[in-house]
């Protein structure tokens, strides 16, 4: 169990699907994820660059991660990865809340996959807590 969740496996599957799947789209075309998100009818100009800013704090996050992964072992790489984990399932669930509130599209069902990797993330930074005492 403990190799399955090594916060380290966990950080780089967070970073680069973040970065590819989460960030990707919105990077090459933000006007398209806007209108994903509002409705065609319903989006303006300045929508494309806020979609596009998100993609470029999504592109940070996963090279916080893979910093973490790289520069970082031990008790400090448990913490971080927890917190880390905890910080993306408190920023979806803001996310779903406000975006579902206010008529934006957060995708349906596929939202359970993000969650799913987020919660792994902080179950290894958990688990490796527990283990690096």
């Amino acid at each position: 169990m403990t190799r399955i969740l090594n916060p380290v496996i966990w950080l780089w599957i967070f970073a680069g699907l973040n970065l590819f799947v989460g960030a990707g789209q919105g990077l090459v075309d933000g006007q398209s994820v806007a209108e994903m998100g509002w409705g065609s009818d319903n989006t303006g100009a300045h929508d494309a660059f806020y979609e596009t800013n998100m993609s470029i704090m999504m592109c940070i996050l996963s090279i916080l991660a893979a910093g973490i992964a790289l520069f970082t072992s031990g008790l400090a790489r448990a913490r971080m990865t927890t917190l880390l984990g905890v910080s993306m399932i408190g920023t979806v669930v803001v996310w779903l809340t406000y975006g579902s509130s206010n008529n934006y599209d957060t995708g349906g069902p596929i939202i359970i996959v993000p969650l799913a990797i987020f919660a792994l993330l902080t179950l290894s930074g958990i688990l490796s807590l527990k283990s690096s005492e």
